[in-house]
């Protein structure tokens, strides 16, 4: 195990450069594996995963840490999927315990979080997840292509078919 500390002399918590990262990119891996679960005790489980496999060899990856860790966190779910072949996609409680202080405000972006995982869950499972490392977590198409180990154009293709998917079940919906 290797334990990387920021060279200022501090030797607290708040100087531990892993609680930096969790903190920072615990929200972009979370989203990511939710979106492809859509259950939020999976995804917090292979969320908690990731980490430690990153604080377990931890480095300085040439490419981006959110990059990376997204890698780990795609790499985690593709195991689960391969021991868990049926995937429970009942519907999650979790985006309704989110608590907000103004309810209109938190009502609106709950049904739109809500409604936007409802379209982003009836794409094809390689769409949702170019979807989720591009548009949800706003990786390059560089960076996503190499997680799911194909090209970026590839990956523009996916996106482009995603979208132009999801525009047609949003006309479906408001038709």
């Amino acid at each position: 195990m290797i334990l990387v500390k920021e060279m200022d002399g501090g030797d607290g918590l708040e100087d531990d450069i892993f609680i930096k990262i969790y903190n920072k990119y615990l929200p972009y891996v979370y989203r990511y594996l939710y979106g492809l679960t859509f259950n939020h005790q999976t995804a917090e489980d292979l969320t908690q995963e990731s980490f430690i496999k990153a604080l377990c060899v931890l480095q300085s990856p040439n490419e981006s840490i959110k990059s990376w860790l997204l890698t780990v966190a795609h790499n985690l779910y593709v195991d689960y999927v391969k021991k868990n072949r049926r995937l429970d996609f009942r519907p999650d409680s979790f985006l309704n315990q989110i608590k907000v202080q103004d309810f209109t405000d938190g009502l609106m972006i709950k049904e739109s979080t809500k409604s936007a995982f409802i379209l982003i869950k009836q794409l094809p499972e390689n769409q949702r997840q170019a979807v989720l490392l591009c548009l949800v977590n706003e990786l390059s198409y560089q960076q996503a292509g190499e997680i799911l180990g194909i090209s970026v154009s590839a990956v523009t293709n996916l996106i482009y078919r995603a979208r132009k998917t999801l525009r047609e079940l949003r006309r479906n919906i408001n038709e």
